[in-house]
């Protein structure tokens, strides 16, 4: 079992730095209104009038249809911004970019007694590096407050403990959770799992043995998991309320756009975590090595279903198939085989399966299946969306890649020294510098997003239909003003 750190007498200076970078690069772009870019994009069409809508209709907001596939906790908590401050948009954007602020600092802040100030740093870095968290921390996207309450349930699970935090906290970050975004209802099974395990879980030698182990002690842990799974209920009956007002699982513009699932998914996952790993390297090549010696079955049985996760489902690149963008844009570079499976994700996704293995290996059995509900819970949730997208799964893959890290980091024997302590914190400042690089890159490069569009492709109700009442429907409209 990890040992819980002694966190008040770790430094505050990574914290600090990593908070203190995003906001020097973010707060000059919100500014000045920077116009570029998917983010922008999203805001203008989607994300701001939702908002200014619930603002104008407040103190009752109508939330049966809006401009949104989410629900609306982030643009409720906004949308009061806009009606007691200002609605002007470099106000909402500075008050919603301290979700990010509160994820990129209760991330490292967790991090820095575990994985030492300098990897935490670095590894933080990476995170607010990324464009999928950077660009949501500078436009008026819910992603961040998401990810936020994600994270937020994960270390509520992770804590050697079953007391009221699991049971009061949980339960409530969780309904936090999924009233900003219902797709991440898969975080309730990360608690059960918790219940389940109990604060305790020493489970027998050897593979076979973990998994009878888990079985141990039945009824006492079917009681713990009951009890957790009785305080998640009132997030379950907030996502039934809401299927039952907006018909479906969306708000009913939303119905029919991008449904479906997408069988690909498990293999991009894969391939993201081959390529972020490379850069934890340091953290689970030790572990990794000592499995590869004790149990070569294991290895050589991931590496197998790696492979069969990769060429069971189509994964070559194909836009109309939801496999584009991302890691699939150098992916369509590479040859595919029979027109069914691609070079690229053939060798990822087994090296991805294989580095997993190694980094859970070197946590304690109890953190080891909790992340593997995690992760599990995860995929299942995002291969239900049409688009592979790793939008979608990157920030999720780094912050599971650093906790991970960090919590093996915590169960060494003694201090890491030579390649591997160079390898811990050089590896994720890589990674980051590697991030921010592209990122910028991006937001350097992408053409001004005009004025807010009338009809979308997909969905058959003008956008218009939903604006607030407040923008001007004709004049104007030429230079994407609005009042």
């Amino acid at each position: 079992m990890n040992q819980q750190p002694p966190e008040n007498r770790s430094p505050w200076w990574p914290t600090l730095l990593v908070v203190a970078i995003f906001l020097l690069a973010a707060v000059p772009l919100i500014v000045t209104q920077h116009d570029r870019g998917r983010g922008r994009f999203d805001q203008v069409n989607y994300h701001e009038p939702a908002i200014l809508r619930f603002a104008e209709q407040l103190p009752r907001p109508d939330v049966s249809d809006y401009l949104s596939a989410t629900t609306p906790g982030y643009h409720l908590v906004l949308a009061v911004v806009a009606r007691v401050i200002s609605p002007s948009p470099v106000v909402l954007q500075l008050v919603g970019a301290l979700f990010t602020v509160g994820l990129l600092g209760l991330l490292t802040r967790w991090l820095t007694p575990r994985a030492g100030a300098g990897p935490a740093a670095a590894m933080g870095l990476g995170l607010a590096g990324s464009i999928y968290v950077f660009s949501s921390g500078v436009f008026l996207l819910p992603d961040n407050a998401a990810w936020l309450g994600v994270l937020g349930v994960l270390l509520i699970a992770l804590r050697p403990r079953i007391d009221r935090i699991t049971l009061f906290g949980g339960g409530a970050v969780l309904l936090a959770l999924v009233l900003t975004r219902q797709s991440h209802l898969w975080a309730a099974g990360t608690l059960w799992a918790a219940g389940w395990l109990g604060a305790e879980f020493h489970p027998k030698p050897g593979v076979i043995g973990e998994i009878r182990s888990l079985l141990d002690d039945f009824p006492a842990r079917l009681r713990r998991m009951l009890m957790v799974m009785l305080a998640t209920l009132p997030t379950f009956a907030a996502v039934g309320w809401f299927i039952h007002l907006w018909g479906g699982l969306t708000v009913p513009i939303y119905h029919d756009y991008m449904q479906g699932v997408n069988p690909a998914t498990p293999a991009f996952i894969l391939a993201q975590i081959a390529v972020i790993g490379a850069f934890h390297v340091g953290f689970w090549l030790r572990p990794g090595w000592d499995l590869v010696r004790r149990k070569p079955g294991l290895v050589v049985a991931v590496l197998a279903m790696g492979v069969l996760i990769a060429v069971v489902p189509a994964t070559t690149y194909d836009p109309d198939a939801g496999r584009y963008s991302g890691l699939w844009n150098i992916a369509k570079k590479f040859p595919d085989i029979g027109g069914h499976t691609n070079v690229f994700l053939l060798v990822l996704a087994p090296a991805g399966a294989g580095i997993l293995t190694a980094w859970l290996s070197g946590l304690d059995a109890r953190s080891r299946w909790i992340m593997l509900a995690v992760l599990a819970g995860f995929a299942a949730a995002v291969s239900s969306v049409h688009n592979a997208w790793q939008r979608y799964h990157e920030p999720m893959l780094l912050m599971s890649a650093a906790l991970m890290s960090a919590m093996v980091a915590m169960r060494e024997p003694a201090p890491i020294r030579g390649i591997l302590h160079h390898a811990r914190w050089l590896g994720p400042v890589l990674l980051a510098v590697m991030l921010a690089g592209l990122t910028t890159l991006k937001f350097r490069g992408e053409t001004p997003v005009g004025p807010p569009i009338e009809v979308q492709r997909g969905v058959d109700r003008p956008l218009r239909d939903l604006w607030p009442e407040r923008w001007e429907r004709v004049e104007k409209r030429d230079t994407g003003q609005r009042e």
